[in-house]
């Protein structure tokens, strides 16, 4: 299977320009003949959306889109949203998702199970927790679709574990023979070597690859990176999207091949392109027209 991995710069809160960014990507991916286009963490309604997720009309819009994108999208899909989900007296109504659309509709939702609630993240506030994962059948594969955190709670991996389950290992129990991750993981000082490495571990504890697809761009006090990458089952790097930039790369499952493309080297350049980004998009998503620099 010819999977393609699309990130872009979503804005949070523009459903009509992120979905207009996800069709055209979409549109690129089945021209390059991909069956399958993996798209980032909650980037129909940009990430991290906050209290916004508390206001009844956000999530409807956020609804609405996704049902018009799935009847207009070229090939399968899987986008992130906000989804509702069965309120409790100990849960919220919506869920972080992720949604496969196919043939005009959502065929198959996954919620996150790990919300992560400490440094600048703050999910259980907003968020109700997965209670199972389960694999879902396309092309062939078994897919365990995981979004973000939940690729972040390998006991091999950690000392000391912040979770008492791992989604990871329930998914491949169901015979997982491909695992997604879905993110929009914020940037710091070294955390893409952090990154690779803890996909490069669970690849090669189950033999089987990685897929994971980053959202780039600065939302506020954070910055993302991008640099989505798909690892084989022997923890290489397969395929790599560009840092900080729109990018749409190809990872061929068959034969374990994709696009590379090129990365900054020093990590100082790394940090110089993220300070960039931040200061670039928080002036133009706010809709400054000039900046005082003192």
């Amino acid at each position: 299977m010819n999977i393609a991995l699309a990130q872009f710069n979503p804005t949070i809160g523009d459903f009509a320009g992120n979905s207009a960014r996800i069709l055209a990507l979409a549109t690129q991916a089945h021209e390059r003949g991909a069956q399958l286009a993996v798209f980032s963490e909650l980037c129909l309604c940009g990430y991290p959306p906050q209290d916004l997720l508390e206001r009844p009309a956000f999530i409807e819009r956020n609804l609405k889109e996704l049902k018009d994108l799935a009847k207009k999208l070229p090939l399968p899909s899987i986008v992130g949203f906000a989804g509702k989900v069965a309120k409790s007296k100990r849960s919220k109504a919506i869920a972080n998702k992720a949604a496969l659309l196919s043939g005009g509709k959502i065929v198959f939702e996954q919620s996150k199970m790990l919300l992560p609630t400490y440094d600048v993240f703050d999910e259980s506030r907003y968020f109700t927790a997965a209670e199972k994962q389960t694999t879902v059948d396309f092309g062939g594969d078994h897919l365990g679709i995981t979004i973000c955190e939940d690729v972040w709670a390998d006991k091999t991996f950690w000392p000391e574990s912040r979770y008492d389950r791992d989604p990871v290992t329930e998914l491949f129990v169901q015979g997982t023979t491909l695992l997604l991750n879905i993110s929009a993981s914020p940037y710091t000082i070294d955390k893409r070597a952090l990154r690779f490495d803890i996909l490069a571990s669970i690849a090669k504890a189950h033999k089987k690859a990685v897929i994971y697809v980053n959202q780039f761009g600065g939302n506020d006090s954070l910055i993302f990176d991008g640099a989505s990458m798909a690892v084989t089952a022997d923890g290489k790097i397969a395929a790599q999207a560009l840092a900080f930039e729109e990018d749409l790369v190809l990872y061929e499952t068959e034969t374990g091949e994709g696009d590379i493309h090129p990365q900054p080297r020093e990590e100082i350049e790394y940090a110089y392109r993220a300070l960039v980004t931040g200061t670039r998009d928080y002036v133009n998503k706010c809709g400054f027209k000039k900046v005082l620099v003192g």
